[in-house]
């Protein structure tokens, strides 16, 4: 049975009130619970494809985020093929054999509950930024340490990655100058930092982090706001120094148009890490420009690839839009 038909065979059996898809999974609703399934694919940074690596990292993907917010994540489940049906295993067990796909079992949220929502809304609170706060600090914190012998010259090394992605993804969508202006003022901004990130390597910051910590990945669940949706596939995202983690939340806040609460973020979180101003202060020039950059990367390449020309000007809008704040990170 191919993928396809087994989503088919999914929407019959759950008979979902809702579904969201996207590039790389597609999530069945049903009353108060969500199946998540991870699309058969494989790409440079990604392999799901084959049966199972998606059973693997369904299990890694519940070991990771039932850490951050046990109340969404209830366990693991398996489409098997004997009854039809689906059935639950426990992730410190094997899955059925006669199991055809895996799923993620979570409990549903509204979401409308998204941060993402809430800050277009204009909804976001100094309060609930600052208890995310102490949730984010709490959670790298709790975070295992992993080797971070060389780091600044291993994250130079990504640097350039994205300076590379950044130069493919903007050529012929963006102003031309854009092409030496950003890798220009990465690497200055590298170079600035280039002791601290050394001393951080050094000091235990470099933690098995979260590795995608934006608005749209944080909810309110039952009065709460959840972590959820770590990156579980690939250790070049989430093995990275903690500030960079903290820094897509800071980016996205302000890209949002919400500088005083990125700064309540930021400082709950020093306080609640005892991470020194300093080395915030010396670091978030380059982490804040470097996730722009990215989000840049991304809406210039989904402007090129839309058959939508009014999609493809949103795009081209948004990645403008990600420029001109990379280049003040930047600045």
């Amino acid at each position: 049975m191919g993928q396809q038909e087994t989503i088919a065979s999914l929407e019959r059996i759950l008979a979902p009130d809702g579904r969201v898809d996207t590039s790389f999974s597609v999530v069945f609703l049903k009353g108060e619970l969500a199946y998540k399934l991870k699309r058969e694919i494989k790409t440079p940074f990604l392999d799901y494809s084959t049966l199972e690596k998606r059973g693997l990292l369904c299990k890694r993907e519940f070991q990771i985020n039932s850490r951050h917010s046990p109340v969404l994540y209830r366990g693991l489940a398996s489409l098997c093929s004997g009854s039809g049906g689906i059935g639950p295993w426990r992730a410190g067990r094997t899955p059925p054999e006669d199991a055809i796909e895996h799923l993620l079992e979570m409990n549903r949220f509204d979401e409308d509950a998204l941060l993402s929502r809430l800050a277009m809304r204009g909804s976001l609170t100094e309060a609930l930024c600052g208890a995310v706060a102490a949730k984010v600090a709490h959670m790298h914190d709790a975070a295992p340490l992993v080797a971070s012998a060389g780091y600044a010259e291993k994250f130079l090394q990504v640097v350039h990655i994205i300076m590379g992605q950044f130069c493919a993804a903007v050529d012929g969508i963006l102003p031309a100058e854009a092409l030496k202006e950003v890798p220009h003022r990465l690497q200055r901004a590298f170079d600035n930092c280039h002791d601290v990130l050394s001393a951080r390597g050094s000091t235990g910051n470099v933690r098995e982090c979260h590795g995608d910590l934006h608005l749209g990945n944080i909810c309110l669940y039952k009065g709460e706001p959840c972590i959820f949706d770590a990156v579980e596939f690939n250790t070049e995202f989430t093995h990275i120094d903690t500030l960079y983690d903290l820094s897509f939340l800071i980016m996205d806040l302000h890209h949002h148009s919400l500088p005083k609460l990125a700064e309540n973020v930021a400082k709950g979180y020093l306080a609640g890490t005892r991470t020194p101003w300093a080395d915030y202060a010396a670091v978030m020039p380059l982490y804040l420009g470097l996730r722009a950059v990215i989000r840049c990367s991304i809406s210039a390449g989904s402007a090129r690839g839309s058959q939508s020309p009014e999609t493809a000007d949103a795009q081209q809008r948004e990645a403008r839009h990600y420029l001109e704040e990379a280049l003040a990170f930047l600045s």
